[in-house]
């Protein structure tokens, strides 16, 4: 992220920190309870949002060099993403005989060569079929007819975008709307490396989203933990198309006053915490040395998600023994708080939804990040509102 930009957000937030307000919305806003247990929106959100538009599911880290792999399961659905000496390609991990996996499913390395374990049918990380396991007796397959089944897939700002509907295509800078420029990361995060992977399971994906943006809650949920240093219901919010940007500051924002502002560094020292959600369901939170991406993701029904959470930090800090130690205890941290606090609220918030105690949430003004979300969402799926 830019100085400049980390410059103007931190004077949006000491502003808001010292009169006690926070970037909010012209009105408040009514969602139905059902919009987070009816199965026909549910059903909708994925096959119309989740299924058929890009979703940024990883951290370009996770694929470092040519030959390497990245196998995961998104909607019950199996894919295959590999770094090949051309490029960044997408499939679906699905033999083109019988439907088996070809790479085993939510695991990584490098592999350029993948074989299916049901009847051994052989394909290269570019997604041609190689080899027809007893071929003279099979009889005539047309290889080049029935390779790897593709999917559209981009790299930018550090993420890997894919779309899980063979056939659609997509423009990554148009979709990202300008975000990418504002984030500021290498495309290819090369001076990062992984930590690694948690999963973490939640109740309905909005519940989850809705969670990370909005700092309301801090005083009360995490009053034990980040609460403590964080500053609570205040936040600046900034939009990039379906996106948005919400930055967090810590109580150590206010020291910006007797700092020349040639000397600020809010990002180096904490004081500002941006995290971006890339639409629909996937956080990226940026921080001075490291990056992590919460990827939300609906469950296996509608009161269900799941969150694949991926952190990476720069080399220098993973090259070094105690700080790679560091960097996996800060992961596992991560894990248990959203777990243990966030996570957990969804699950009472799914229940007391479904109680039938209320027939709507009511966002309040300083909730603005929730209202951009549910405004993007009512445009994807206008009858969710109705």
């Amino acid at each position: 992220m830019d100085k400049a930009i980390q410059i103007g957000l931190a004077k949006r937030l000491l502003a808001h920190a010292e009169a006690k307000t926070t970037d909010a919305a012209e009105s408040q806003m009514r969602v139905p309870v059902t919009d987070y247990f009816d199965r026909r929106i549910w059903t909708s959100e994925v096959e119309k949002i989740y299924r058929q538009q890009p979703l940024a599911v990883a951290l370009s880290c996770e694929l470092p060099d040519a030959g390497s792999f990245l196998s995961l399961t998104i909607l019950d659905t199996a894919v295959l993403i590999t770094r090949t000496a051309t490029g960044l390609r997408a499939f679906l991990n699905v033999c083109r005989h019988r439907g088996a996996v070809v790479a085993p499913e939510n695991c990584s390395g490098r592999q350029t060569r993948f074989s299916c374990p049901y009847h051994g049918w052989t394909y290269d990380n570019e997604g041609r079929l190689l080899g027809v396991a007893d071929a003279a007796t099979f009889g005539p397959v047309d290889r080049a007819s029935r390779g790897l089944t593709e999917l559209a897939a981009a790299e930018r700002s550090g993420l890997i975008f894919i779309v899980l509907t063979p056939g659609i295509s997509f423009d990554i800078g148009q979709w990202m709307a300008g975000a990418d420029r504002h984030m500021g990361l290498e495309q290819r995060l090369a001076d990062y490396r992984l930590v690694g992977s948690r999963t973490v399971q939640a109740a309905n994906w909005k519940l989850v989203v809705e969670g990370h943006l909005e700092a309301y809650h801090f005083a009360q949920l995490h009053r034990d933990s980040v609460g403590r240093f964080m500053v609570s219901n205040c936040t600046a919010l900034d939009r990039f198309g379906p996106h948005i940007l919400i930055t967090f500051c810590q109580n150590s924002i206010h020291r910006l006053r007797d700092i020349p502002e040639a000397q600020w560094e809010p990002l180096r020292e904490d004081m500002i915490n941006p995290q971006y959600l890339m639409f629909p369901g996937t956080m990226v939170t940026i921080w001075d040395s490291a990056i992590i991406a919460q990827v939300i993701q609906p469950g296996a029904e509608p009161g269900s998600s799941v969150s694949r959470l991926v952190y990476g930090v720069k080399k220098d800090l993973a090259d070094n023994d105690l700080a790679a130690a560091q960097a996996e205890t800060m992961l596992d941290g991560v894990a248990k708080l959203v777990a243990d606090e966030d996570y957990l609220a969804s699950f009472q918030i799914q229940r007391g939804l479904a109680s039938g105690a209320q027939d709507a949430i009511l966002f309040g003004r300083n909730e603005l990040g929730p209202i951009l979300f549910h405004e993007n969402l009512r445009q994807q799926m206008p009858f969710a509102a109705e």
